[in-house]
């Protein structure tokens, strides 16, 4: 029998979506959509007109955390009881609106909407409107909350409901969740229990740091730098080597730490990996030399000068850090 002929209204190749390898449902019935949103993703209920409808999604879990994605074709609307986890929707294109408790949040790619456990939620998707979720369990948010402040929290985690994404922290978040999502593959072999762990602490302390909640300025005024020294000097010496070939090997000869010992160290006080952040720094190098406006300065140039030898993957890298491709940011200075 010849399968249906999908992406004609949501008009994109599902091969492009985020978790891709991860599908749950892709359908224009739409009490299929109904059941994969009540039996996967926890829905109390699901309503969508059949005409003009399509809808696909894709979901992953470990440790505490899940990663999820979906878009629609036409309108819908999913109602949420109460949820063991917080939840966050990177919107990625269109409009929709979430409603929890007596706030109410419009999302689109430039406001975000974060909803707490134990919160019922009405989430109405607009047409066309592709999103990124990321859900993590109220105790496994409360016990790295625990771990940061070193205190037990008395009260339970109510996050502010509006997220805008022009900040550094919560672009940081959206890139976190895609990349982690891009290496999450059910059909092949089971990544590293060690991997698994740091991922899911990344993106725990990252949804802890970028959103806003009552335990907000306590983590900011209770929270100095408490790293160790020898986490500082690899960052010293990452950025006064931003244009040269840094190995781990490197690293460890000039904190003279063992490479496990450090990088477990770079997970649990700064949320991501050495080499992460030698990237980074690469990154921000690259930006501000397109940006000074050097007229013999051309994108090749300024990716060989910061260490990228594949063009394609230096724009990619260049445009999950900050919202555009090199040659944008070098054009505007022109």
């Amino acid at each position: 029998m010849r399968q249906p002929e999908f992406d004609v209204r949501l008009n994109a190749d599902p091969n492009s979506y985020p978790l891709n390898r991860a599908p749950v449902v892709h359908t224009r019935d739409p009490e299929a959509m109904r059941e994969a949103m009540l039996s996967v993703y926890g829905a109390a209920n699901f309503e969508a007109d059949a005409d003009g409808f399509e809808g696909f999604g894709s979901y992953v879990s470990f440790d505490g955390v899940g990663l999820g994605f979906c878009a629609y074709a036409g309108s819908a609307v999913a109602e949420f009881g109460e949820t063991d986890f917080a939840r966050v929707q990177i919107a990625l294109r269109g409009s929709s609106r979430t409603s929890a408790g007596a706030a109410s949040v419009d999302l689109d790619p430039q406001n975000w909407c974060v909803s707490s456990a134990g919160t019922p939620a009405r989430l109405e998707f607009g047409t066309d409107y592709r999103q990124m979720i990321l859900r993590i369990t109220a105790a496994t948010l409360t016990a790295a909350l625990e771990a940061l402040l070193g205190v037990q929290p008395r009260s339970k985690l109510a996050f502010v409901p509006e997220l805008h994404s022009e900040g550094r922290g919560a672009q940081a978040l959206r890139d976190l969740a895609l990349h982690v999502a891009r290496h999450l593959d059910p059909a092949a072999p089971t990544l590293p229990p060690a991997m698994l762990r740091e991922m899911q602490q990344a993106l725990t302390v990252s949804f802890l740091s970028v959103t806003r909640h009552n335990y907000s300025s306590q983590l900011e005024r209770d929270a100095p730098d408490t790293a160790p020294d020898y986490v500082r000097v690899a960052e010293e010496f990452i950025e006064a080597s931003w244009n040269k070939a840094i190995t781990i090997v490197d690293l460890a000869a000039v904190t003279n730490v063992g490479v496990r010992s450090l990088f477990k160290a770079f997970q649990k006080h700064r949320g991501y990996s050495p080499m992460a952040f030698a990237k980074a720094v690469r990154l921000d190098k690259a930006r501000e030399m397109l940006r000074s406006g050097e007229p013999a300065r051309s994108v090749t140039a300024v990716a060989f000068a910061c260490g990228f030898v594949n063009l394609g993957h230096f724009a990619n890298d260049y445009r999950r850090r900050h919202g555009e491709l090199p040659s944008e940011t070098l054009s505007r200075r022109r």
